[in-house]
């Protein structure tokens, strides 16, 4: 007894020592969070010469370590009625398959809302071979983020790099499980930033050409320094495969849902309660026909929700929102210069917040200033509050 003694002395002081650098370094667990990195990384590739190492596959070692496969199990799939259950066998459940980013060390991964939304049961497997089931956290439609949950700690995580830093050029990998192929490393560079694809997504996506395609939803768009650029979400492709056009949700936006969703199982959304369209835009489009649209700045109202804040103070079909807080609202998709996206500063409010916007009145012809009090998003609202377009696919 007396010889075993010193190593179990030894193992407590190593296990305390151990504990004591976790706690100080990142805190106690309930402190865990998707963390902030500096920006993205606008190094270039460069021909190697001998001994010097190659930057992508460095940035692929760091990378595969914290993204992980995910295999979702939604509700069986009914078959045509078979009385014998011979030729058709009993109902199969659906099945398919994303990627995931672990942003803390004890488990919380952070994917797309589309890869688990419909899940019944969620596995998890790590670079390493290891599996586990995953419990929800919370899902954001909006967005199209949400964050599960494995029993494991010590993991490798991910540093979101600063995506407002992105440029156009910078060199990017895509990491995840295209058709179920793990780990996949794909290679490609930021070909634009402040996308905007119609309705479904209220941000403005990076975009990339490194090959995406189905599996690779919620998977890392990662900068050569391994940090996460963005979250893989969507495709543009008229033949469901990758042709170069792939977009993610920018880490900033990917980080704060995650730490929301993490903390409060839910995110809330500022609501005004309208569906609109930019001035130009709507001008050129099929509905204005017939219809007389005022010139200038603004947004085009197209349809007022019922007993919603826009409802209450007094907006309609057919008026006009010139200013929002004093901010020119672009009558343009892309605001130019002086002039900003009504979304992105609805984006920037919170529930409760009251905002004044200078409106054109369609029934009287005149400029008023309104004063609006937001308020929270409904849960069955997960379209952003603007006109739908034809959508991308998710990969």
């Amino acid at each position: 007894m007396k010889k075993i003694a010193p190593y179990v002395g030894v193992f407590v002081l190593g296990f305390v020592v151990c504990a004591a650098s976790i706690y100080y370094f990142y805190g106690p667990p309930s402190c865990f969070a998707a963390l902030r990195g500096g920006p993205v990384s606008h190094a270039g590739l460069n021909v190697l010469g001998v001994g010097q190492k190659n930057p992508v596959e460095q940035a692929a070692k760091v990378v595969s370590r914290y993204v992980v496969n995910i295999d979702s199990t939604g509700q069986p799939i009914s078959r045509p009625t078979d009385p014998f259950g011979f030729f058709f066998g009993p109902p199969e459940p659906a099945k398919w398959q994303g990627s995931g980013v672990i942003f803390t060390p004890d488990g919380y991964i952070v994917t797309n809302n589309h890869v688990v939304q419909d899940a019944a049961t969620i596995t998890v497997t790590l670079n390493d071979g290891r599996k586990y089931s995953a419990r929800l956290i919370g899902r954001d439609p909006r967005t199209d983020l949400a964050v599960i949950k494995i029993p494991a700690t010590g993991l490798p995580f991910a540093t979101f790099a600063d995506s407002n830093t992105a440029q156009v050029g910078d060199w990017v990998i895509a990491v995840g499980s295209p058709l179920g192929l793990e780990w996949t490393v794909t290679v490609g560079v930021i070909s634009a930033t402040g996308r905007r694809l119609g309705g479904l997504m209220p941000e403005r996506l990076l975009q990339t050409d490194a090959s995406i395609n189905p599996g690779n939803s919620g998977g890392a768009l990662a900068d050569l320094n391994g940090q996460v650029v963005g979250i893989n979400c969507m495709i543009k492709s008229p033949s469901g495969g990758s042709v170069g056009l792939g977009f993610a949700i920018p880490s900033n936006v990917a980080r704060k849902i995650a730490n929301d969703l993490k903390a409060r199982g839910r995110v809330s959304h500022a609501w005004l309660g309208v569906i609109y369209e930019p001035l130009n835009a709507f001008r050129e489009s099929p509905e204005a026909r017939g219809i007389p649209v005022v010139a200038g700045n603004g947004v085009y109202i197209r349809d007022v929700y019922p007993g919603s804040p826009a409802a209450k103070a007094g907006l309609r079909r057919g008026d006009v929102i010139r200013k929002i807080n004093g901010k020119t609202v672009s009558p343009d998709v892309t605001p130019k210069r002086g002039t900003v996206a009504l979304i992105d500063e609805m984006e920037k409010l919170h529930v409760g917040d009251v905002v004044d916007l200078e409106v054109w009145h369609v029934a009287t012809g005149q400029t008023s200033t309104v004063k609006v009090r937001l308020a929270e998003m409904p849960a069955e609202l997960s379209q952003p509050q603007s006109e739908p377009e034809p959508q991308p696919m998710f990969p």
